[in-house]
């Protein structure tokens, strides 16, 4: 069977389910009622609303200022395609779990590599805040820090396909065929498709930067009347309020209720009571400075959220982010205590040891720090940036061999991660290998092409006249 005859017969089953042959066709965004529009506080709930709607081979239309695109275990989709619809709510991760299982649940960062592992979605067009790509040397630097720089499992072939296209990024990557532009560039759509909204687009200055605006840069209305214009039609809208974590300012939620609204084509948003989650609206008030790189701001809101929970379930998380803030403000040593407490806490969690071993790094304890990236391994051995900091900290101590297998996991891992390719090559330099380094040195220069300190280190490899590049 094509895919065309199956999305035509997917379409169809839309239909019937519906009982209603405007359906065909899909609502006309802006004019017509979306006959299904959902809200919610994880946009990783978007998941779960597609599989309990039996969406099938769907072109998926994602405004965001987050790609929500990273890798997850193939265990970990099988888990998720044997989950029935209403088990997917115990295998959605919390946005501030600190645990061990991180890549055994689904979250706010990855759903959407899920959802077309499964077959819910066949393309992916991610449409980026307005102003992320205003020129090439601007999507470029999208897809080295957000794209190729941060996802995992990306080969080098599906990198040489990432291409900029008038003011749009097409190519594949994580065997998905994807497009990122910005709204007044959408492509022409023949079918409905399905329309997932971050609010956080509303509040996010750029992808690449993931600025947090207190104010939305775009309202509902103007928003759905952009999307009009591009002829967008669906069938299903899912949209997320993304609170938890800083993305939307609690006093942007109001957008959330009004979108909603706008997509029934309702006369105006119903008020609604005050949401459970903004108990919590400190903690995310911090959450946004953060985001914002405003570290000394950040950090006696989350001091101050911390004092009035002593006890509470965000206990971790909240000390986490206050060490963070501290070593990012001169505070290394009461960084690291904190960072301890959260390892008392969360034992298990990988991230706050990678975090504690790098300090301990700067700090000159290149043993202490060895512990807590093996330790962060151990917990789990997917990840490269463990493996990563790992093998240049055994660089450190001269243990080039353990150094090299380290860092050679990383790039397995993560091959379009260009410094995990130049510490690879440079490592295998040093270990007598000059052949297998100009390889990864060729492989960073593919993917960050001019770099100089690339160029560099192969024009060194030719000067020692062992390889012939």
């Amino acid at each position: 069977m094509t895919r065309t005859l199956r999305s035509c017969l997917a379409v169809a089953a839309l239909t019937l389910i519906a009982g209603c042959s405007r359906s065909v066709v899909g609502a006309r965004v802006g004019i017509d009622p979306v006959p299904a529009v959902h809200l919610f506080e994880n946009h990783s709930s978007s998941l779960i609303a597609w599989r309990r709607a039996g969406v099938r081979d769907r072109i998926l239309v994602h405004l965001d200022g987050h790609a929500d695109l990273d890798w997850l275990p193939d265990s970990t989709v099988r888990r998720l395609a044997a989950a029935s619809p209403d088990d997917l709510a115990a295998l959605e991760l919390h946005a501030y779990e600190l645990d061990g299982k991180t890549l055994e649940r689904f979250g706010i960062w990855n759903f959407v590599y899920p959802a077309a592992r499964l077959g819910l979605v066949r393309e992916y067009v991610w449409v980026v805040p307005d102003g992320t790509l205003r020129d090439p040397q601007a999507a470029q630097e999208l897809v080295r820090t957000m794209i190729l720089g941060k996802m995992q499992g990306i080969s080098l072939d599906e990198a040489r396909t990432l291409r900029l296209d008038g003011r749009a990024i097409r190519g594949t990557i994580l065997g998905i065929k994807i497009t990122v532009c910005e709204l007044d560039d959408l492509p022409e759509f023949l079918e409905p498709v399905l329309l997932d909204i971050d609010l956080d687009y509303l509040t996010t200055r750029s992808a690449t930067t993931q600025e947090v605006l207190f104010e939305p840069a775009v309202l509902p209305d103007a928003l759905l009347a952009r999307l009009g214009r591009r002829g967008v039609r669906t069938d299903l809208a899912t949209i997320s309020y993304s609170t938890m974590g800083g993305y939307l300012p609690p006093s942007c939620r109001w957008l959330g209720p009004a979108l909603r609204a706008a997509l029934r084509r309702e006369p105006e948003a119903k008020p609604v009571a005050a949401a459970p989650v903004l108990e919590d609206a400190q903690l995310f008030e911090a959450d946004a400075l953060w985001l914002n790189e405003r570290y000394a701001d950040a950090l006696p809101l989350y001091a101050a959220y911390r004092a009035s929970r002593p006890q509470g379930p965000l206990l971790a998380y909240t000390l986490r982010r206050e060490a963070g803030c501290l070593a990012r403000t001169g505070h290394p040593d009461e960084a690291i205590a904190k960072l301890r407490e959260v390892i008392a806490l969360a034992p298990d969690h990988g991230d706050t040891r990678l975090d504690l071993g790098l300090l301990l790094r700067e700090r000159g304890d290149l043993d202490g720090a060895i512990e807590q990236f093996l330790a962060a391994r151990k917990i789990l051995p997917e990840l490269a940036t463990y493996a990563m900091a790992l093998g240049t900290t055994y660089a450190m101590q001269d243990r080039i061999n353990e150094a090299v297998d380290a860092v050679e996991a990383a790039v397995s891992l993560r091959p379009t991660w260009v410094k995990a390719q130049v510490n690879l090559g440079v490592l295998l330099a040093r270990a007598g290998r000059p052949v297998d380094a100009a390889e990864h040195l060729e492989a960073a220069a593919m993917l960050e092409p001019g770099d100089p300190e690339v160029m560099r280190l192969l024009e060194r490899l030719k000067e020692w006249g062992q390889v012939s590049h």
